[in-house]
This record gives C-alpha cells, structure tokens and sequence, in this order.
C-alpha cells in the first residue's frame, strides 16, 4: 500500500469532466451561432462560457445578466463619446474618467453588482482605443464585438443554467442555526469562566465562522428578489452574534468587580443553547428561558440584562429570516428590531486603485496614439484590459503569478492552433471539428478547481491570441501579436506586484477606521446615533476578511477586538447619561472629564486607563459609576487590540 503522501487523486473526476463537457459545449455552440451569422471576429462569442460560468445556478444567472447589462452600457457609452465633436485626445480624457468610475464603484458595491461595473469598463475600452487610435472601420468591428458578446452571455446562460446546481440553501440556513446555538453555548462558557484565555479558542471558531456565513450571504441570495430582501436578516444574524459575545465578554469582566450571575442563568443558558441545536426552527415564544428570565426584572443587573436582550435580537432575527417578520404573530413581532449592517464603503483603497488603473489606460493609450505604430492599437488595448482586469481584483499581487500563467499558457495553444491547425482549414465545418478539441481541453481545465483561475485567462488568451474563425496569416504576424499580448499580461502583472495591496495594510487601516469611529463618539455627541454600531460591526468583519487573506485569522489575529465594541457601548451610554446630567453640574464635570481624558490617544494607554481609575475614586452617583468601570474593563481587555496598530504599521512600510 502507497504512503498517503503519495496518493494522488484522480485530474478527471466526474464533476471535472462533466462541468467541463458543458462549458465546451456552450461556448463552442455560441462561437457556431457567430460563424454561421457570418460575423466578424466570431471568437468573441466563445468567451462569456468561461467568466460567466459559476458553481451555482442563481450566482450564474446573475453574473451573465450583470454581464449582458454591462456590456450593453459600456457600448452604449462608448459610442456615444466617439459622436462627441472633440478631438481624440478629448475622448480619451472623458474615456479614462469613466474608467476610473467603474473601477471605483466595482470596489465600493457589494455582489455581482460590482460585476457589472468592470464589465462595463471593458466593453467602453473594447470600444474606444481601437476606434480612436486606428479609426479605420473599428466602429463596425466594435459593433461586431458587442453583438457576439451578447450571443455568447445568451446562448451560455441558457445552456449552463440547464446543468448547474442551485445553492444549498437549506444547509447555508442549517449553518446560520448552528452558529446561533454556538453563540449562545460560548457565552454559557465565557460568563462562567475564570479568565478570557478559556474561551479565547472557541472565540476564534466563531469569528471565523461568522466571516464565512457574511461572506457567502450575497452568493446564497444571487438570482432570487426573496432572499436578497431577506440579506437584512443574515445581517442581523451576524450583528447580533457579536453583540451577544461582546455583551458577555463584559459579564465576564464585571464578575472579576462583583459577582452579577443570578443562580442557575448560566445553566439554563446552556440549557438554551441545547434546545436550539436539536430543533430548527427554534421557536422563542415556546422557550422557558425567556419566561423564567424576563427584561424588566429589577432584580437583574445591567449586564445581564443587556446579554439577555441581545440573545433575543439574535434568535428575533433566526425567526425573521426563516418566516416573513412583517406578518409573523408571536413573542418576535413584539421585539425584534433589525440591526442591519451598513454596507462598508472603503473609498480610500477604491480611488487608490481607480486612479493608478487611469494612469496607466491614459498614458498608455496616449502613448500609442501619439505613435502612430502599426501594433499600437493591439499594445494600448492589451495593456488597458489587463490594467482594468487588475484593477478589479481585491488582492492583484496574489493574482498576477496566476494571470500570467493563464495568459503565457493560452498564447502557446494558441500558435499551435495558427501555425499548425488554422492553415489548413479548408471550409467553416471544419473550422468547427478542429476547434472542439481544444474547447474541451480548455473546459476541463476551467472546471477543475487547481486551475480554474488561470483556466480563466488562458481560455480567453486562447480565442484572443488564436484568432479563431480568422483567416491564416504569416509567421510574423502571429509571432509580433502573440509576443505583445504576452508582454502586456507581463508588464501589468509586473507593475501591481510592485504596487501590491497587502492584507496587513487593508486590517491596519479597518483597525484605524474602527479607533476613529471612537474618537468621533467620543468628542461629538451628535455623532453617537443607532449607526455607529453597525458601522463597527462591519468593520469588525473587514478586519477578520483581511486577516483571513494574510491567513491569521487564527493565532495570529489580535485579541480584544471584542472588547472595542463594549468600549463603544460605555461611551454611548455615557453621552446618555451626559444628556440627563444637564441640570447637575457636578456629574456632568464627572463625565465631560471622563470623555476628555479618554480623547487622549492611544486608546488602549495605561496611563489613561490608570487615570480613569483615579477619577473613579471622585465618582457618587452608581450608574456613571458602573459605566465607567465597564469603560476600563473593556479598555483593559481591548489593550491588545489597539498594540496591533503598531505590529501592522512595521509590516506594511
């Protein structure tokens, strides 16, 4: 018997074979329907098989319309900007605006929207480089173009619909009710433990749990109005699990103060936790928890009131996303009230990229028509399509090796295919015959999960470089054209890998965002509304995103980053009881002070956290008293939190 390290599996497996027959079909169908219309450029139709293609129905469906809309867009506005009466280097100017626009908003929106937006940045450049620097019949080549790119998202769409599975739905959902259940069963743990470190494992398991389900939410819902309106819920979902353990990492820090755990709360909790995980759905007006533990027990303490209210705003949410809350008549139509996730808008890192992606279209573009060479077109155009196609990628540095692999690859198949295979056909049949050897490759290639990404650009370089349905042309055209697609692929590859967008850099600066959020709460009391909470939380997520891609999520990610959010909770409750001390000098001195010394940076200071505790001593009344306290406490755990500031700021200078 082999050592498992040996073992290998099989290139061929039945899904590979199966999703890549489909993929060759389709795209060697949507290339016939071109050909036998009798269209220039056919292979144009052949491409959207293998962008648009996805592992699930309702994400395809949505892709290819994006894809189709897109497309019409970018054409639509790419003519129009040649009807202009502007000179060349006029259009090229609102061209290169246009571009930045895209690129920017396929950053700041969420889902296959963001498609549609590089999408339309392609097609306006397909459109207008060739037109304007080699003006000679490009209009009704470009329009050539358009027309084939609507055939293949057309004929592609409808087949591959046909054979692609829709998303597991019911096992996403059976994912949400677990990560409810283990939400409930840590904070059973964590106001229980002795010290934070106990739980710290199974806190980690949660967050990286958390990450996934928010990430897969837009994949879950494509293709359907139902469950994208029911998003919100998802939202609420993940919000409310990290109020749930931010909520109890503060009992856990007040136990250490005095002890506020009722007898017998924390073994009905996980009683609770138990009756969650063994029924789906979970209903909460049938639940003795919430019956024996009500909100307006006077006997309970704050904390415990606040974990209990928010244990109900996440099973609330639970109940909405599974049944319509709107028409819902139980315990939840009473108390649920949705803390929905502000959608995160990182404008910095979006008009980065936006702008060195116009740089290089525009001077590259300008470059080519001031030259006035005979190549110059086919340079501006393979450069500012691969600069768009980079400039789409979240991370382009991890991409660029796999990018030019594809397209170095797609380039040798495709001068096999001109100086070996296109010479030699004779009639439009046997164009057909010979090029299906080569789509089939190309679909096992993309259907199989080691080298789909790459599959991507080779694929594409292949009917691109291969001028496929083309008349056959000397050796030195195939050579010169071939040669500077591969060197355009290798100077944009080269050129962000130089300019990389590291996932340390992208935490450090959600860290940042999170540190100024509380500086605005703290010095402006306008700014402490409902919103700053969901702000948070979502940048909450974007850190463990991008501590996920620099693969720390685990060991490596900071700890107390729960705590910001309690941090946060005292200051709100704080300008609160700021607005009721009005009329009482000395607590209102008490609690500006407060504010103020916590407007000293850094956060997470002990020399602030040791003034605090001195200005503690002064403090009478017992609510300003405890909110304070509450502030240290999650200042003190959350010192950690605010140190990794400094540990990101060494690695990404």
């Amino acid at each position: 018997m082999f050592p498992r390290y040996l073992t290998v599996k099989p290139f061929l497996t039945r899904p590979v074979l199966y999703y890549g027959l489909c993929l060759a079909f389709s795209s060697w169908f949507a290339f016939f329907i071109a050909v036998t219309v009798d269209l220039p450029n056919p292979y144009w139709a052949a491409m959207p098989a293998w962008v648009i293609f996805q592992p699930t129905r309702g994400l395809l469906l949505e892709r290819a319309i994006y894809r189709f809309v897109g497309t019409f867009i970018g054409a639509a506005i790419g003519f129009a900007i040649l009807l202009i009466p502007l000179p060349p280097i006029g259009q090229l100017i609102i061209f290169t605006v246009i571009i930045g626009a895209t690129t920017t908003c396929s950053h700041i929106f969420r889902g296959t929207i963001a498609y549609g937006f590089f999408t339309t940045g392609l097609t306006l450049a397909i459109v207008i480089i060739p037109s304007i620097i080699s003006p000679n019949d490009a209009i009704n080549l470009a329009i050539s173009r358009v027309v084939c790119t609507f055939i293949g998202c057309i004929v592609v769409t409808i087949i591959l619909a046909l054979f692609t599975p829709k998303f597991p739905i019911r096992s996403f959902y059976q994912k949400i009710h677990l990560l409810t259940s283990d939400v409930i069963f840590y904070s059973n743990q964590i106001i229980s433990a002795e010290s934070k470190e106990e739980c710290q494992d199974i806190e980690q398991t949660i967050l990286a749990s958390i990450n996934d389900i928010n990430d897969n939410a837009a994949i879950a819902a494509a293709g359907s109005v139902n469950k994208n309106r029911k998003l919100r819920y998802i939202d609420a979902i993940v919000a409310a699990s990290l109020d749930v353990m931010a909520a109890s990492r503060a009992i856990l820090t007040r136990n250490q103060r005095e002890n506020v755990l009722p007898s017998e709360f924390s073994d009905d909790l996980l009683q609770l936790s138990k009756q969650i995980s063994h029924k789906q759905p979970f209903n909460i007006a049938d639940c003795d928890f919430f019956r024996k533990w009500q909100l307006d027990n006077a006997e309970l303490k704050p904390e415990i009131k606040r974990l209990l209210y928010t244990i109900q705003q996440l099973l609330a949410a639970e109940d909405a996303l599974l049944n319509n809350v709107e028409q819902h008549r139980s315990f939840i139509s009473q108390n649920y009230s949705s803390t929905l996730l502000l959608p995160h808008r990182d404008w910095y890192m979006a008009l980065n990229i936006a702008l060195i992606t116009c740089f290089i279209v525009f001077s590259v573009s300008l470059s080519c028509y001031l030259s006035e060479l005979n190549l110059a077109e086919q340079v501006a155009s393979g450069i500012s399509i691969f600069a768009i196609v980079f400039g789409s990628f979240p991370l382009p540095q991890n991409n660029a090796p796999k990018l030019f692999v594809g397209v170095f690859s797609g380039v040798m198949v495709a001068m096999v295919y001109r100086f070996w295979v296109q010479p030699y056909i004779p009639d439009t049949f046997w164009l057909l015959t010979t090029l299906i050897p080569f789509l089939l490759l190309a679909g096992i290639c993309r259907a199989h999960p080691k080298t789909a990404i790459p599959a991507i650009d080779a694929n594409m370089a292949f009917l691109f470089a291969g001028h496929i349905g083309m008349p056959a042309a000397d050796a030195f055209t195939i050579l010169s054209t071939d040669i500077i697609y591969v060197l355009c692929a290798g100077i944009i590859c080269g050129m962000f890998i130089l300019l990389p967008r590291k996932p340390d850099s992208q935490a450090l600066n959600a860290i940042l965002s999170i540190q100024r959020d509380l500086d605005r709460m703290i010095t402006s009391q306008s700014l402490v509304n409902k919103h700053w909470y969901q702000q948070s939380t979502r940048q909450l997520l974007r850190l463990m995103l991008h501590l996920s891609r620099a693969g720390k999520l685990g060991d490596g990610a900071p700890n107390g980053s729960l705590s910001t959010l309690n941090v946060g909770y005292a200051i709100i409750m704080l300008h609160a009881k700021l607005e009721q001390a009005k009329h009482d000098h000395t607590h209102y001195i008490r609690i500006k002070t407060i504010l103020y010394i916590l407007s000293l940076k850094p956060k997470g200071n002990l020399a602030i956290i040791k003034t605090l505790n001195e200005q503690i001593q002064h403090i009478e009344d017992s609510d300003i008293r405890r909110i304070t306290e509450m502030l240290i406490d999650s200042l003190t755990e959350s010192q950690p939190f605010f140190a990794y500031i400094n540990e990101l700021k060494k690695k990404s200078t």
